[in-house]
This record gives C-alpha cells, structure tokens and sequence, in this order.
C-alpha cells in the first residue's frame, strides 16, 4: 500500500512512518518547507515538501495513493490552542485535504483526532461520549470529524477518525509533563505540580503506531467499512500521581515534589474506555510505563554524556 503522511515530522508521525515502512508499505512524507526535522524521518520514506495550506493541491506531486493520514496541525501548543483564526484555518485545510486525498483516488482518509474533543469528562470515555470540548483546539477537532464524515460520505472515501489520548516516549517534546519531569528529576531539582489527583491515562508512541496501522489494515480489508471512530489510549489508567511517583522511583532521584503547586483551570480526567478497540483489531498496548520510561532515562542520560 502506498501512504501519504502528511505531518510525518511530528513526535507520532516519525514513529508511525517507521512502523509502515517496517510493514512494507511505501510512504511519501509530507513535510513543511524548511522543517529541520526531516533529517529524523526514517530512510526509505519519500519526501514531498508542502505547507498545510498547500495540502489541496498536492495530487500535482502526488499521482495515486492509497491511504492518506493526516497527523498535521497548527496551533497545538499552548499559545495556538485557543485562538480561533489559527483552528478554523486548520478545519479549511483538513477539508481541502480529503477532497486531495479523492483526487488521488485514496480510499482511505485517517484523521488525528484528539481527546480534547470530549472537553471535561470525569467518567469513562468511550467513543459514544457526547463532545463538549471548551477549547478552540478541541472545537476545531471536533468539527473536522463532523465535517469529514458527512464528506466522505459524499466522496466515497472510507474515514476513520481518531480520538487520541496522551503520547509519550523517546524525541517527545521536552515541555510536556513526562519529558519536563525526567529532566528534572535527573538533575534533582525541585518539580511544581498540580495535585495530580485525576485519573489519568499514557500510551507509549510505538504502541500508538501500531493501533493506528492495523486500524488502517482492518478499513481496508474489511467489506462494507465507510467510516468509524476510535479512541488511541493504552490500558494502564491510573490516578495521575502514581505515573509521577514511579518516574521519581525509577529515576532515584531527590526532586521534591511540590503537588499542588500549580492550579488546574480545567479539571481533566482521562478514563479511555478501550473495549471497542481491543475488539476491532485484538490489540491495545504492549509496552508497560515503567519500560517506556526506562527507554527514556537512557536516551536523556545518553543525549547528555
């Protein structure tokens, strides 16, 4: 099968690009002009250079494929979340991409998704939660699965939409709260927290990767598949602290960690609920947190020395 991956450059793109060229497939990698991060695609991916507001003209340097996943958006760190300029023009794009993707003669679009599309839920998430999401971000995820499954539809293009929970491993961003806290607690400096009290829930990248892949070898396989959603989260859920405490464990080290010292605006809990998941491809997650992290405090000690 022949992919297009647009935002093959982002942390889940890499991995995901890597684990498609593994399984034979060929990818063409949809990267942004000038990205420094195209040195870190794996070899064998095809590089085609393209802005996402570029994205609707891309069958001109793009003849035929097979299946587009589209991990790109603008706007996901905390200063771009909330402005609405920024999410809408992601919206415009995702929409121009599909009919792309029609013109390619692609018979499968997958979009990233988020879970911030569900907003602020305290119980069990599953894929028939209502959405309520308060941030723009959310919103504009929120609105692209509403738009791209009623055009689909249109086009004939079979869609799958995915809702995906909270990443980590190896060449995350060093902002988000595992990667930052490592850090920190490998040079033992002290660690300002919430009161890390919600459940809370991680899926290593590799495994993300792999739930994602076979997601796409079941659309493509399975007769009568037009268009479904699915939650990306592992099976390890857990109050949020006790994720914090076994870094601390497996990292020894003599941070102090100052729970509660930062307020929450919004109080989000993660509880994916898994079962349709495990049921459509037989799989969820292999990889323990404790492994994942391990893997981590190497390649930080290693990047350092």
């Amino acid at each position: 099968m022949k992919y297009v991956v647009t935002g093959a450059t982002s942390f889940l793109g890499r991995a995901l690009t890597e684990r498609l060229l593994r399984a034979g497939h060929s990818v063409v990698a949809v990267c942004r002009q000038g990205s420094p991060a195209i040195a870190s695609l794996p070899a064998g991916a095809e590089v085609v250079l393209a802005d996402m507001s570029d994205y609707g003209k891309l069958y001109q340097d793009i003849a035929e494929a097979d299946v587009w996943l589209n991990l790109a958006w603008e706007g996901t760190g905390h200063d771009g979340r909330d402005m609405a300029d920024v999410q809408h023009a992601n919206v415009i794009n995702t929409i121009a991409a599909m009919f792309c993707a029609d013109k390619m003669g692609c018979r499968l679009f997958v979009e990233s998704g988020s879970q911030a599309e569900y907003g602020t839920v305290l119980s069990t998430i599953s894929e028939t939660t209502p959405c309520h999401p308060f941030s723009e971000y959310g919103k504009a995820k929120s609105e692209v699965c509403r738009q791209l499954t009623e055009l689909s539809a249109q086009l004939g293009v079979s869609y799958l939409h995915l809702r995906i929970f909270s990443l980590f491993g190896e060449g995350d961003h060093p902002w988000t709260l595992i990667m930052s806290s490592l850090g920190k607690m490998l040079r033992d400096e002290p660690i300002a927290l919430s009161a890390c009290t919600q459940q809370w829930n991680f899926l290593y990248v590799a495994d993300a990767a792999e739930q994602i892949s076979r997601l796409c070898d079941y659309a493509l396989t399975h007769d009568g598949f037009t268009q479904d959603t699915f939650n990306i989260a592992s099976d390890d859920t857990r109050p949020l602290r006790s994720f914090i405490d076994e870094m601390y464990r497996l990292t020894k080290s003599h941070s102090e960690l100052q729970f509660g010292a930062l307020p929450q605006q919004h109080t989000v809990s993660l509880q994916p609920d898994m079962k349709k998941l495990r049921q459509t491809i037989g799989y969820v997650s292999t990889t323990p947190f404790a492994d994942a992290i391990q893997r981590i405090i190497y390649t930080l000690q290693h990047d350092k020395s």
